[in-house]
């Protein structure tokens, strides 16, 4: 029997087999009308067979059709009554005894602490969020306390609130995330000196000649970078020493800042982006630029890369996680700003403190390897030997000059010179509305250079009332005026934390409330209490069913009047029986 306790009437009749008592009713129904069918088919000869006393005429001729032609109609009426009782009892026993024997003389404590959050479960962790709007003029109040941020654009001005809400003791860590609307940005200039996406526009014209060398085989080979430079090598032990043999001959030369990297398992990084505690920016200009010129190195060379960002055990596993990802999008962002399509960089899902934690970093400690995000450069077999120039040595006419078609041999596969922007007549259009560029002289930065266009663009768009902009060196990301940027808020306190906020700055999410009670008290007595305790549950059920019922059946068989052929024969023949 099914345990009615938990079940639909609908499911109680079923188990009943309340439809199957109906459709077998009428299967029975339908049995007694093909048994009436098939006397009708065995009547056919009676009624075919031609009679002497009919004038040696049939049934049939006379008009007399067989019973099958009747009508048979069955009518079927059924009443069912369902009556199912539960009985259910729960006994609950519980007995305790206790002895207390107490030596008269002795000191007792005794402490409780209770911690608990709006959502009744116990957390180490709170989060609050804000909502900034890019427009955003006002401050944010903690308790009461205003925090009124600086900056001349929707990120400086964001990262000067996070700044001053994690300056204190409360709030731990504030991570800042980027809005995700994309805008419809095009330009008329050339590619390879503009690069914009749908959120951003990157202005490309390094500062100083970087080329890369790819180093595939272990022999001797001469390395031209000039007219007045060549690197004469020998073939050493094997690839790795090769290439250090390489690296050491180009900073003899001198010029140049060199950078070698070996080809690394597709698991294993190949470069590193470092971050400061609680941030997901870059340290400084120089890692920005690094990244720049990688990511133009991949391009030409069509690598795929692969990102992981992380952070050290510093801060709580939900603030940890949260900046970890932020890291990776971070370096992603970017890599795709400057040309890298979005299809060859590969996010990985942050772990947040995760790594760390494996490679047996204690719980809190803070590691500057650690606060990172990990780029991988997926199935490169050749050594990476980077040339930077120091300001006046040049790249000209180099040698083995394989730009294009990369190969298997050693040789340049890269090369980056300075230019002028020559950006003159161009524009640059945001949702319908266009911006000249311009390479003037500001924001301290020198005329001409990427820096100053990105910086001009950034005025002139902020300088409107639909559009905001955010300059990071010689990237501008844009977006719309009501466009929301999202602040999420870490905080391991038990204090209770109220938040407000004005002129585009919403909460969105308060801190969950927290109290701690700890009482103590003490006496000069020892005591001693053993206590036993037993507990007894019963349960029981009892199912009772009881199906009633009656049932109908009614049956007609209708015939239709007999021909009149067939009654005048029936006649005659009747008259000449009594005659």
């Amino acid at each position: 029997m099914a345990d009615y306790d938990s079940l639909t009437p609908g499911e109680v009749l079923a188990d009943a087999s309340v439809a199957e008592f109906i459709k077998e009713l009428g299967l029975g129904i339908a049995q007694a009308q093909t048994a009436l069918d098939e006397n009708s088919v065995k009547q056919m000869e009676a009624f075919t067979r031609a009679r002497r006393d009919l004038g040696d005429r049939s049934l049939l001729e006379l008009g007399l059709m067989p019973a099958f032609y009747h009508y048979q109609h069955a009518d079927v009426s059924v009443s069912l009554q369902l009556r199912l009782e539960v009985g259910k009892r729960d006994e609950f026993g519980f007995g305790i005894n206790a002895s207390f024997d107490s030596s008269g003389e002795s000191s007792r404590s005794a402490s409780s602490s209770a911690s608990e959050t709006s959502s009744g479960s116990r957390s180490e962790t709170r989060q609050a969020s804000l909502s900034v709007r890019a427009t955003a003029s006002g401050a944010v109040q903690v308790d009461g306390t205003a925090m009124t941020p600086t900056g001349e654009d929707p990120q400086a001005r964001l990262r000067s609130l996070r700044d001053l809400l994690t300056a204190g003791d409360d709030i731990d860590t504030a991570v800042i995330e980027r809005p995700t609307q994309a805008l419809d940005i095009s330009t008329t200039a050339p590619e390879a000196r503009v690069v914009v996406t749908p959120r951003s526009v990157a202005f490309l014209r390094p500062a100083q000649a970087n080329g890369l060398i790819a180093i595939h085989e272990n022999s001797a080979t001469d390395y031209v970078l000039n007219g007045g430079t060549t690197l004469v090598t020998t073939a050493q032990a094997d690839l790795g020493a090769y290439a250090e043999h390489v690296q050491e001959v180009a900073d003899a030369a001198g010029g140049f800042t060199t950078n070698l990297t070996s080809p690394r398992a597709n698991d294993q990084p190949s470069f590193h982006v470092l971050f400061d505690t609680g941030r997901a920016e870059f340290q400084n200009d120089d890692m920005r630029r690094h990244l720049l010129e990688l990511t133009q190195v991949c391009i030409a060379t069509g690598t795929r890369l692969r990102v992981e960002g992380m952070t050290d055990r510093v801060g709580s596993d939900a603030s940890n996680l949260a900046l970890g990802r932020t890291r990776g999008q971070f370096v992603r962002d970017f890599l795709v700003e400057n040309g890298m399509l979005p299809q060859n960089v590969e996010l990985v899902e942050s772990r947040g403190e995760g790594r760390a934690r494996d490679a047996g970093s204690p719980d809190g400690a803070e590691d500057q390897n650690w606060r990172a995000t990990w780029i991988f450069t997926l199935d490169r077999s050749a050594y990476w030997l980077s040339l930077r120039s120091n300001g006046a040595a040049s790249l000209e006419g180099v040698a083995p000059d394989h730009r294009g078609s990369p190969g298997t041999q050693n040789g340049f596969v890269f090369l980056w010179l300075p230019q002028s922007m020559g950006l003159a007549g161009h524009t640059v259009t945001i949702d319908g509305q266009s911006f000249p560029l311009s390479g003037a002289a500001g924001g301290g930065n020198q005329s001409g250079s990427a820096e100053a266009h990105a910086h001009n663009l950034t005025t002139a768009i902020n300088a409107t009332e639909t559009l905001r902009a955010s300059r990071l060196g010689h990237v501008v990301q844009v977006s719309r005026a009501q466009d929301e940027f999202q602040l999420r808020l870490f905080s391991r306190t038990s204090r209770e934390i109220t938040l407000a906020g004005s002129e585009g700055v919403t909460v969105t999410e308060q801190f969950t409330r927290t109290s701690a009670e700890q009482a103590e008290s003490r006496e000069s007595r020892n005591s001693a209490m053993a206590v036993g305790v037993t507990v007894d549950k019963r349960e029981s059920r009892q199912f009772n069913m009881a199906v009633t019922g009656n049932s109908q059946i009614s049956a007609r068989l209708v015939s239709v009047p007999p021909p009149e052929l067939f009654v005048e024969a029936i006649r005659a023949l009747q008259a000449g029986r009594r005659s």
